[in-house]
Parts: C-alpha cells; sequence; structure tokens
C-alpha cells in the first residue's frame, strides 16, 4: 500500500471516527442546555437552619444577654436593702449591756433605717431596664437574622460551586473528545497543531477553573460547619440546583421600605434607644428633688428607766446641682439628639441596602430568564451547528472550540445568577425581619 492509499485509508477512518464523535458530541450538546429541575423542597436548608438556631454560640449567646436582661427591670425598680443595726450605750464599763437599767445613760438600741428616693425615680429605673430589655430582644432577633443570612449566602454558593463543577467537567470531556478528533487529523496532515494545543491548553483553563471551584468550595462548606458550630472539615453532600421561580421577590418597593420601618430588628432597637434616652432624661430632672431616709429606733434602758423610742426623716439634698445635676439633663438631652441621628442614619442605611437587594434580585431574574429562555438555547443551537459543520469541513477547530466555550461560559452565568438571585433574597429577609426562602 503507497503513501497516497494509506492517507486515504487513515481520512476514511477520520471521517467514520468524526460521524461517530460528531453524534455523540452532538448530544452532548444538547444536554449542556440546562434541564428542568425538580422541585426543591428546601428541605435540606431549612434542617441547617434549624440546626443553627439550635447550636449557634453567637444566637445562643445574644439569646442567654437577651434573657438575663429582663432580669434587671425587677431589680432597679425595688427600693433599696434596709439597714438593721444594734448598739449599745454603757456608762462606766466598756463591757456591752452590762450596765443596763443602773443609770439613765446605759441603754441597748435597736435601729431600722430605710432610704425611699423620691417618688417616680424607680418606676423610671424600671422602665429604663425594661427597653433596655426590648433592645436586647431586638439585637438577638438581628443576631438570629444575620447567622441566618450568612447561613443560606454560603448555602447558595455551594450550590453554585457544585453546579459549575459538574458544568465544567461536562465541557472538560467535550473538550477532550474534540482534542482527540483534533489530533487525528493533524496525524493525517488534515488539521494544524495548533488546533491540538489550542484544545488542550482550554483542557488545561478547565482543570484550573475546577481547582479554583474546589478550593471556594472548601471555603463555603467550612463556612456552614462554623455556623452550625461543626468541626469546620465535616464534608457536607453535593447540593442540587435550586431554580429562580422557587422563590419570587414577596413585595414592591415600596412595601418593602414600609415593612423595614416597621419590622427590622435594627431599626426597631434604635427607635428603642430613642424612648430610653427620652426615659433616662425625666430621670435626671427627677434627681433634682431629694431622696428620703426613714429610720426608727427603740432603746432597751431597763431597771426604773422608761424605755425610749426615736424616729427620723432625712433629706438627701442636691446642694451641688448646678455641677451636676444640671449638667446631667444636658448630656441626657445630647444623647436624645444623637440617638435620633442614629436612627436616621440606620434606617436609611437599610432603606439603601433594601434597595441594592432588590435591584440586584430583578436584575438576576431578568439575566436568569434570558439565559435560560434565550442565550443559552440559541448559543446551544449554535454549536450544534458548528458541530455538523465541523464534521464535514466547512468550519475550522478554532471556531468549533469558541462555540463551546460561550455555551459553557453562559451556562455558568446562568447557575452564578441564579445564586446572587437567592443570595440577595436572604439579604431582604435579614433587612424586613422575616424569612420567606424556605
Amino acid at each position: 500500500m503507497n503513501k497516497r492509499t494509506c492517507r486515504k485509508a487513515h481520512l476514511w477512518l477520520l471521517i467514520l471516527t468524526g460521524s461517530f464523535f460528531g453524534t455523540s458530541l452532538a448530544l452532548g450538546a444538547q444536554d449542556l442546555l440546562p434541564a428542568e429541575q425538580p422541585e426543591q423542597s428546601f428541605e435540606f436548608l431549612n434542617n441547617l437552619v434549624e440546626e443553627a438556631l439550635r447550636s449557634n454560640p453567637s444566637i445562643q449567646a445574644a439569646q442567654k444577654r437577651w434573657e438575663a436582661s429582663t432580669k434587671r427591670p425587677s431589680q432597679v425598680a425595688s427600693l433599696p436593702n434596709p439597714e438593721l443595726s444594734f448598739g449599745s450605750m454603757s456608762s462606766g464599763n466598756l463591757l456591752p449591756y452590762s450596765t443596763i437599767g443602773s443609770g439613765p445613760l446605759s441603754w441597748a438600741s435597736f435601729m431600722f433605717k430605710q432610704k425611699i428616693p423620691w417618688p417616680g425615680k424607680l418606676s423610671l429605673k424600671g422602665d429604663i431596664a425594661e427597653t433596655e430589655a426590648a433592645q436586647k430582644a431586638q439585637v438577638y432577633q438581628a443576631a438570629t437574622f444575620q447567622i441566618i443570612r450568612q447561613l443560606k449566602t454560603a448555602y447558595f454558593e455551594l450550590t453554585y460551586f457544585d453546579q459549575a463543577t459538574s458544568i465544567l467537567n461536562r465541557y472538560r470531556d467535550l473538550l477532550q473528545r474534540l482534542s482527540r478528533i483534533a489530533e487525528a487529523k493533524y496525524i493525517v496532515g488534515e488539521g494544524l497543531q495548533a488546533d491540538v494545543l489550542r484544545s488542550q491548553v482550554e483542557i488545561s483553563l478547565i482543570v484550573e477553573r475546577l481547582e479554583l471551584l474546589d478550593r471556594r468550595r472548601e471555603r463555603a462548606q467550612a463556612r456552614i460547619n462554623t455556623l452550625l458550630n461543626r468541626s469546620p472539615d465535616l464534608v457536607l453532600p453535593q447540593l442540587v440546583p435550586i431554580e429562580d421561580t422557587s422563590v419570587e421577590l414577596p413585595f414592591s418597593l415600596e412595601r418593602l421600605y414600609l415593612t423595614a420601618r416597621e419590622q427590622n430588628p435594627e431599626i426597631e432597637a434604635e427607635r428603642l434607644e430613642i424612648q430610653k434616652a427620652s426615659l433616662q432624661l425625666d430621670l435626671s430632672r427627677k434627681k433634682f428633688f431629694p431622696d428620703l431616709n426613714l429610720s426608727t429606733s427603740y432603746m432597751l434602758r431597763g431597771g426604773p428607766f422608761d424605755n425610749m423610742y426615736e424616729y427620723r426623716l432625712g433629706l438627701e439634698i442636691p446642694l451641688y446641682f448646678w455641677r451636676k445635676e444640671r449638667l446631667g439633663v444636658e448630656e441626657n438631652v445630647e444623647e436624645i439628639e444623637r440617638s435620633k441621628h442614629s436612627y436616621q442614619s440606620k434606617l436609611q442605611q437599610v432603606t439603601f441596602n433594601i434597595k441594592d437587594a432588590y435591584i440586584g434580585a430583578r436584575s438576576a431574574q431578568s439575566l436568569i430568564r434570558l439565559y435560560r429562555q434565550g442565550i443559552i438555547p440559541q448559543a446551544t443551537a449554535s454549536l450544534d451547528s458548528a458541530l455538523s459543520a465541523y464534521e464535514v469541513g466547512n468550519i475550522d477547530f478554532l471556531n468549533l472550540i469558541d462555540n463551546a466555550l460561550t455555551v459553557l461560559n453562559y451556562e455558568l452565568r446562568y447557575h452564578e445568577e441564579t445564586s446572587d438571585y437567592f443570595q440577595n433574597l436572604v439579604r431582604l429577609e435579614e433587612l424586613l425581619g422575616f424569612v420567606f426562602v424556605k
């Protein structure tokens, strides 16, 4: 068999091989279009959230801080502990009680003393403590939503990493088949070495992306385990991708603003700070009035001497009010202004974050539909056409590779936008103070 005959034999073998690979590649290209996923029940995510509520140390610490603060109002609203004292007056003898009944200057005394704050002071202290406890409750709620947001964000990142890894593995297989075709053509003199090298470079780039995804997956996995108070090395199962139609935006943007103003725990905590500052101002004004000290004594004299009784009323006069109480009032007036500005700052910050998350979710939602209904089917059809054209030699290898990479990048973008969509929704959960991604 001469060289020409040998080359023809190789060429027929290439055509048959190319037809086989072309059929399998065409089928693989159809598989690149995101398939309809089964409805996601969120059961696994809900289980993780329940575990975080039980086990996360930050949530538990905030809860205990709040529970501890509920024990304080009764303490500060109660009267100070009374003072009970015993005494002895002796004449001519150092021993106590030894001369009772022997002289008019000898007796045993029993005294009871009670401090009574000016009316209204204790109730104001109790109101301040109750307001602080209500603030701690809001801080506890905010910490809970923050941990849940971090957990869900890491979860949706993990779903993207798992899906992207699956897609990249499929495309690596596709490029490996294309590389074998390019290599076969190059062997029989019908292809270019540049085609072989290009395919190998693209395969290496996909391997690099897989390594980076694996590293990011481990980081997200460790984050989830840390939030659940587990060992960061615990391996989580591969997660099922969640479709964008599973959860919709709950309200219009204007309704979201109103809902956050009423339910956001951080805004409510700032509002309670204004209330607390107002109560502290009322208390500082009450300090201009004197506290009372009531005491009663009983003196046992013994013998022929009558026992004696004594009652006393004392006043704690705010004598230096211009250096203490007056400045205390001014301090609390400034605190009210500070708390109002802090409230407005928090309100503006939350409003901006709602706008930002809402725009991100709406944009991601639009892109998801565009990718799913337009770009990816069109790019996949273009790849199918390129595969068929490549079989008969109508396009070169580099154009085929470019078509395959185009579909790859758009499919990855589709799943990245899906992940971003849900991450923006869980941001809205934290900002609105209620859960709807479940």
